[in-house]
């Protein structure tokens, strides 16, 4: 009887703590973007976009991205407005991998990106001039859009 109930409460102290520790979030390839995504920037124009700004949602503790490194990201891209028109976190997509520096993305990516640290999370509001300017790749991105993208760096390779 003895025996069976320090068993009992061995096993509830391990499922305690892994249950703290995957709710902290430090449990491997965990993407807290898309389980717990922030809320759209709000006050935002684009005309009063002119630059690329950066704010650092939440310090990452990893390695940090410099140019020519291969990152792979979650994101969640969003017009001035708040509307979502793309997302790596929709079901059956998943993270998206490239080469920093390598012009596979925006410019506003291959500059706001730079620095980050592995599990580190990122609001990039990108001007148009470093989107896709007056060339929209789709009917959902209006051409001369600014763009605000949350990003979640998973991994450098």
């Amino acid at each position: 009887m003895k025996r069976s109930a320090i068993l009992l409460g061995t096993s509830l102290l391990g499922l305690l703590a892994l249950g703290a520790y995957l709710l902290l979030g430090q449990g491997q390839g965990t993407a807290d973007l898309c389980t717990n995504p922030p809320a759209a920037a709000t006050g935002l124009t684009n005309e009063a976009i002119l630059s690329l700004r950066i704010e650092d949602l939440k310090e990452g503790q990893g390695p940090q991205a410099i140019t020519s490194n291969t990152v792979r990201v979650q994101y969640i891209g969003r017009l001035v407005d708040g509307k979502e028109f793309d997302s790596s976190c929709r079901p059956g997509r998943g993270p998206f991998e490239f080469t920093l520096g390598a012009g596979q993305v925006i410019p506003g990516w291959d500059s706001g990106i730079v620095g980050m640290r592995v599990g580190g999370q990122r609001r990039l509001i990108i001007p148009a001039h470093l989107a896709y300017g007056e060339r929209s790749p789709s009917p959902e991105i209006p051409p001369g859009a600014a763009l605000v993208f949350d990003v979640e760096l998973l991994e450098i390779k």
